[in-house]
């Protein structure tokens, strides 16, 4: 309703500002990092088909790599581990127009770890 009743400007003009904000925010930090890692996800992942049944849940699974997206940044997730059974991801974000040190770091990850090519007890 907000969007057909003569709201849409004034939304999209905030919601530009504010990923405006997000893009700044990361710029700053790539002045001093290359890559930014982290969790992929706030849970572990969910078991074959499973679903939850609250939409929340469902949306907040994804809740860690909503700001990579909103500032149009690359951003990955390779497997780091297992936690009850389950796979863990590790996000992993570059700079602006900086995807081959990104493929490079998540290469040399891979090459260190084993996660890869591990399956996760609970889809044995």
């Amino acid at each position: 309703y907000a969007l057909s009743a003569g709201y849409y400007d004034a939304y999209y003009l905030k919601a530009q500002r504010i990923r405006r904000l997000i893009s700044d925010d990361f710029k700053q930090a790539f002045d001093q990092v290359d890559v930014i890692m982290g969790p992929t996800s706030p849970d572990v992942a969910f078991g074959l088909g499973e679903k939850a049944d609250d939409p929340i849940t469902m949306y907040l699974s994804d809740i860690y790599t909503i700001a990579c997206n909103l500032a149009g940044l690359p951003g990955m997730s390779v497997p780091a581990g297992f936690a009850k059974g389950l796979p863990v991801g590790l996000q992993m974000i570059g700079n602006y127009f900086d995807e081959a040190r990104l493929l490079n770091v998540a290469h040399r990850f891979q090459q260190a770890t084993d996660w890869h090519t591990r399956v996760p007890e609970a889809f044995k």
